[in-house]
């Protein structure tokens, strides 16, 4: 009688190279999908204000809805890693099939909110020109939307199993697809004509499709995942999908908290005007670009960490939380500075109307301040994901973010209560600036807690 022999499970390496060398084609990734939204803000703005009005809340109220329901397929993340660390590797393709067939499930959600266009115009008070553009811009994105969530259980997977790189050069590759399209359906060429701001929704459209039909095509007939691929379509598991929502769900939860109390900040305050909500729609846009960096660390920690405990190696999972988020907040801090410093020269890349760049640079420096704490936040949050543990950040997002981010803002912005005069737009920013530093400054201690709790074996109570 034989013994089986299994195989000896090898961490990942935690190096400070091998964070940078992970993170950087996520960065690149993320850098270009968020491109994709700048581009947007680029073109429209020299269409004039009402243009960029209409897409600042049409790009506000698809984020809020795509990140919140993409945030749920998350799950599949540390899952997937967690596999990929006990070489068990059919389970990878079987929880992907899971996680599309949850995709698909949640994009009906999603066409049905975003296409109901009556709520939105009515929450931002949108008429006119504005309004116009605004609605067309989300019943066009609404359409790829299955073909968007697709691709980012294919993204999620790809970092999961260490090859960042394919949804890198995935997204590059749509981002210079989407500068001749955004031109040419924006201000019309050839036989197309121009939508104006709505033609960014076209071309994202079209993205979408092309951008899913290239990972199902790389998942099929690269000879990496072929010990991943199942052979035939799995069915829906109701277990599966269960243990996908266990974690999915606080994962969407924190997404949506976190990303719409920027996008919600977007929609309150276009009841104050164009201008306004033009320069609040530029740095946004400059606050997510520079986010995309702590963004990257985090699911590169998070990655770090799952496949160390799926390799039963907590020490390695504790140094990876230690040095992903010593990393992160070295480069907030510069980032942060280099924001602050330059930010005319920023500034000047969107707009050249002097009333809208005097708004945004008073608004910047709350975006120099919490910047270094965002990144706390992300990457504590995202290595306590590859521990399995997501209701204690929803739980902090929910109460710092949107109950002090947008509720004590929209006293800040449109009463007098507790300041001389109402602070518009600058009282939402100061308001989600301390909500930030709160909810980084907690999550990074419990993120390090975590680590040295499970390291030594000790139970975590939170999760």
């Amino acid at each position: 009688m034989t013994t089986r022999v299994l195989p000896r499970l090898q961490p990942p390496d935690t190096s400070y190279w091998s964070i940078l060398r992970l993170s950087l084609p996520i960065w690149i990734s993320n850098l270009a999908i968020v491109g994709g939204a700048t581009i947007d803000t680029l073109m429209t703005g020299h269409l004039g204000a009402q243009d960029l009005a209409g897409v600042a809340i049409g790009l506000a109220v698809t984020v809020s809805v795509f990140i919140a329901l993409v945030g749920v397929m998350q799950g599949l993340s540390p899952i997937a890693g967690h596999h990929f660390g006990a070489a068990n590797h059919k389970r990878i393709g079987y929880e992907l099939h899971q996680t599309i067939w949850l995709a698909m499930c949640l994009s009906v959600i999603a066409i049905a909110l975003m296409t109901y266009t009556p709520l939105w115009m009515t929450l931002t008070n949108a008429q006119g020109r504005v309004a116009e553009v605004a609605s067309s811009f989300l019943i066009i994105n609404a359409i790829g939307l299955p073909a968007a969530m697709c691709g980012r259980a294919y993204m999620a997977l790809n970092a999961a199993v260490s090859r960042p790189k394919v949804a890198m050069w995935i997204a590059l590759l749509m981002l210079l697809f989407k500068i001749p399209t955004n031109y040419a359906f924006i201000f019309g060429w050839w036989i197309i004509p121009g939508f104006g701001g709505a033609g960014c929704a076209i071309s994202s459209t079209i993205n979408a499709f092309l951008s899913c039909t290239l990972y199902w095509a790389i998942w099929h007939y690269d000879s990496f995942y072929a010990k991943m691929r199942q052979e035939r379509i799995c069915k829906p598991d109701l277990k599966a999908l269960a243990n996908l929502l266990r974690l999915g769900i606080p994962i969407g939860l924190s997404s949506f908290f976190e990303v719409t109390s920027f996008t919600f900040m977007t929609i309150f305050i276009s009841r104050l005007g164009a201008d306004i909500v033009s320069a609040h729609q530029i740095v946004s846009n400059l606050s997510s670009l520079f986010y995309m960096a702590p963004l990257a660390i985090g699911v590169t920690s998070s990655v770090l960490v799952a496949q160390s405990i799926g390799a039963n190696s907590p020490q390695n999972a504790r140094l990876a939380t230690k040095r992903t988020l010593k990393f992160a907040i070295c480069l907030a801090v510069c980032v942060a500075l280099l924001l602050y410093f330059f930010k005319y020269f920023f500034l000047g890349l969107y707009t050249k109307d002097q009333e809208v760049i005097a708004v945004a640079a008073s608004l910047i420096a709350f975006c120099s301040i919490y910047h270094v704490f965002d990144a706390i936040n992300c990457v504590g949050s995202f290595a306590m994901r590859g521990y399995r543990i997501t209701v204690l950040p929803m739980v902090l997002y929910g109460v710092f973010l949107w109950g002090f981010g947008l509720g004590f803002g929209s006293i800040l912005a449109f009463t007098d209560y507790l300041t001389p005069e109402p602070l518009g737009a600058a009282g939402y920013w100061s308001a989600i600036t301390g909500g930030l530093i709160l909810s980084g400054s907690i999550v990074g201690i419990f993120a390090v807690r975590v680590a040295k709790k499970k390291e030594l074996g000790q139970p975590v109570w939170i999760r």
